[in-house]
């Protein structure tokens, strides 16, 4: 179903809840009360917060909307999108919607759909089983949380199950037990995209029937070891395939913010002083060269230089 594009809009913060323990759900409106450009399931938006971009999964989507609504996590080491929206952030503030996007798009007409959401990954989801849910699709929804009281609140009459651990969830066995032809939407922190595309090529899968969001890339398997190399302060960090080097640069206490996790808010983004970026994230082109979002992305050779 093709949508409008969007231009940039202004939006007024027309409702603020905390809905879950550090998560908020804001409703962005128009002013004057305008309808708003009509979004598919899995879109997301980027807003523009005090000068920063973060990019936010709508919760519900349509081809016609007179509101917006997204949940933030507040995250440690924020940069200013989720202590933003958290801390300063009131009704009847000003926000502008700098894009609408459809990366992570619902494929029609399958036999069955299975949705899987870690943590705040559950968001994009949401859009995904109320669309399935009018179209009388069958689907199921499931939540993974780590503490019961950061678990996102489902919409009365919405179908789901909510884990608390990922123990709790048997992903082989949920996948084994899917339908020929099914199709699974992952959406959380990278280990769980990888264990689910693990599950699912152990069962001989086709990977195409595997859609995902993560928040931070899954190692690839040519990965090598990393040394980086601070030019501000000359530390030197050693980074092993599987760690993110933004994991790697945290623990060594060389202070760097971060949001999304995914490679999309830009939260991270970091000066490339020497070596090649493999990109894993969404920047663009223009930065390719000289930047890199050090939550997913890797390097081509063993050394990699960083403004920091």
């Amino acid at each position: 179903m093709p949508m409008e594009p969007l231009t940039s809009m202004d939006l007024v913060v027309a409702d603020k809840q905390a809905i879950a323990t550090d998560i908020v759900r804001l409703v962005l409106r128009h002013a004057a009360g305008q309808m708003l450009p009509g979004a598919e399931p899995g879109a997301h938006i980027a807003l523009d917060l005090d000068g920063r971009v973060r990019r936010y999964s709508l919760l519900h989507t349509g081809p016609a909307l007179d509101h917006y609504s997204i949940a933030v996590l507040r995250t440690a080491q924020s940069q200013g999108g989720s202590q933003f929206i958290h801390d300063q952030l009131a009704v009847g503030d000003p926000v502008r919607v700098l894009e609408l996007a459809h990366e992570f798009a619902l494929q029609p007409d399958a036999p069955y759909t299975l949705l899987i959401g870690g943590g705040i990954g559950i968001t994009p989801l949401l859009s995904m089983a109320e669309h399935l849910q009018q179209a009388g699709q069958r689907f199921a929804l499931h939540q993974i949380v780590h503490d019961a009281t950061r678990q996102y609140p489902l919409a009365p009459g919405l179908p789901g199950q909510t884990h608390i651990g990922r123990s709790s969830l048997d992903l082989p066995g949920l996948l084994a037990a899917q339908v020929p032809g099914s199709q699974v939407y992952v959406c959380g922190p990278a280990g769980l995209v990888g264990a689910v595309r693990a599950a699912a090529a152990q069962l001989g899968w086709a990977p195409e029937r595997i859609h995902s969001e993560s928040f931070g890339a899954a190692a690839d398997a040519s990965d090598g070891p990393l040394r980086v190399t601070l030019v501000q302060s000359g530390q030197r960090i050693d980074v092993a395939p599987g760690q993110s080097l933004l994991d790697a640069l945290l623990a060594a206490g060389a202070w760097t913010g971060y949001e999304c996790r995914r490679g999309v808010c830009g939260a991270c983004l970091t000066e490339v002083v020497s070596g090649t970026p493999i990109h894993r994230d969404s920047i663009a082109p223009a930065l390719r060269g000289h930047a890199m979002c050090t939550c997913v992305s890797w390097a081509e050779g063993p050394e990699l230089a960083l403004n920091l």
